[in-house]
């Protein structure tokens, strides 16, 4: 990991704790710099989730794998943002999401012990394993919230809102899985807004 990667990774774990240099040692003594080419997996339905980490360079998409083949999308994750499937880490059964690289990407990961052990001993890594669970709390229920109240557009909105830098490297299907839509629908919402802005 170069310093530019750690220096990455730093700002991004102290985006949710105050970490000390010290505390961030924790990580660094078994961070592994992961590539991650565009379609490849971080982890896959079925296998155990055993890493968490946090994207460097890239964007990766976190979805259900249905048994007719179809594919449910539920988050991405860019620069600077955590990956890794907090409920299969915490259940330790086979893994019900996959997680896959939408674009060459470039991971810091961690395993999910040295977490778990770390908030047990550390003050501060316990605040920062409750903080990131309530982050999390909170979008799972803003995600709710999307699909059961709001429409197909305002679902789209909120896409938008959340994931603009990321969109141009998001595939239709995989945005429009994540709306709600089919890509059709999708693409014809888009000319709306396009028009829209004329």
């Amino acid at each position: 990991m170069t310093p530019a990667d750690r220096a990455v990774l730093h700002a991004a774990l102290r985006r949710v704790e105050p970490l000390t240099d010290g505390e961030l040692q924790v990580f660094d003594d078994v961070a592994r710099l992961v590539p991650l080419a565009r379609g490849r997996t971080f982890l896959a339905a079925g296998d155990r989730a055993v890493d968490c980490g946090t994207v460097l360079e890239g964007v990766l998409r976190e979805y259900y794998p249905l048994e007719d083949g179809r594919e449910v999308t539920r988050n991405f994750a860019g620069p600077g943002d955590g990956v890794g499937s907090l409920s299969d880490l915490i259940s330790g059964e086979p893994a019900r999401s996959s997680v896959a690289a939408e674009t060459d990407a470039r991971l810091v990961i961690v395993p999910w012990r040295v977490v778990r052990d770390s908030a047990a001993r550390i003050p501060a890594w316990s605040r920062f394993l409750a903080r990131t669970v309530e982050r999390l709390y909170l979008a799972k229920a803003a995600r709710e919230y999307e699909l059961l109240a709001l429409d197909a557009e305002a679902r789209y909105h909120r896409f938008r809102a959340l994931y603009a830098t990321l969109e141009p490297d998001i595939a239709l299907r995989h945005a429009a899985s994540y709306v709600g839509v089919t890509p059709e629908h999708l693409s014809r919402l888009r000319r709306k807004l396009r028009s829209g802005s004329e």
